[in-house]
């Protein structure tokens, strides 16, 4: 029953990065499609004498071609500010999420197991050991694994993780981001932020997308 609800979730999850794609194409189109027709409207009242007839510059397809090309161009230059910023490494991921790093001495039981969980499967896959972070005013049970390389990447759980999973759950959920880490899924994820939170129509959240992993 485990082993089938995984790949049932592994199936809704392709679906779901598909409807996401589907999404930000649609709203690229949109963005583009909106600017077009904010550039006749104003034209319209600018440049017509009775503001009904349009004048005959705004019928050529090459304003269209344009306005388009210079639309992509904005989206282009914000998608690669934004990637930019967020590799400043995996640290600066969580700090905008608003996660607060475990000081490697805390006092903390439940922190305490958790650096020792992000230990032991850092051990275990072999890669360094990466800062970790808590989102306190999460409540829900989720995490995530940010950084372009796993030198600069970082673990982080929301406090429901802390707080509602037993230490074996916790190994599962860091385990999890560890996958991430190893496989490079998290340098792609924050591209695809980047490339999404360029558009303002698409942009819901600085880097929500992270958190659902």
């Amino acid at each position: 029953m485990a082993m089938r609800d995984f790949f049932e979730r592994q199936t809704r999850a392709r679906r779901v990065t598909g409807l996401l794609i589907l999404y930000f194409i649609l709203c690229v189109i949109l963005t583009v499609l909106a600017v077009n027709f904010a550039v006749i409207v104003f034209g319209v009242i600018a440049f017509s004498e009775d503001g009904a007839a349009s004048p005959e510059f705004l019928a050529d397809p090459r304003l269209f071609l344009a306005v388009t090309g210079l639309t992509m161009a904005v989206i282009a230059a914000g998608a690669l500010y934004k990637i930019r910023k967020l590799s400043r490494g995996g640290a600066y991921v969580a700090g905008l999420m608003g996660g607060r790093a475990i000081d490697p001495a805390t006092a903390d039981h439940k922190e305490r197991v958790l650096l020792n969980v992000v230990e032991e499967m850092a051990i275990a896959s072999g890669l360094p050991v990466p800062p970790v972070f808590v989102l306190d005013d999460e409540s829900g049970i989720n995490a995530f694994a940010a950084g372009l390389t796993p030198g600069t990447a970082v673990v982080a759980v929301t406090r429901g993780c802390l707080t509602q999973l037993t230490r074996d759950e916790l190994q599962g959920v860091v385990a999890h981001e560890f996958s991430h880490i190893f496989s490079g899924d998290m340098r792609m994820n924050l591209r695809n932020v980047g490339v999404e939170g360029s558009n303002p129509l698409c942009s819901t959240k600085e880097i929500g997308d992270l958190a659902i992993c």
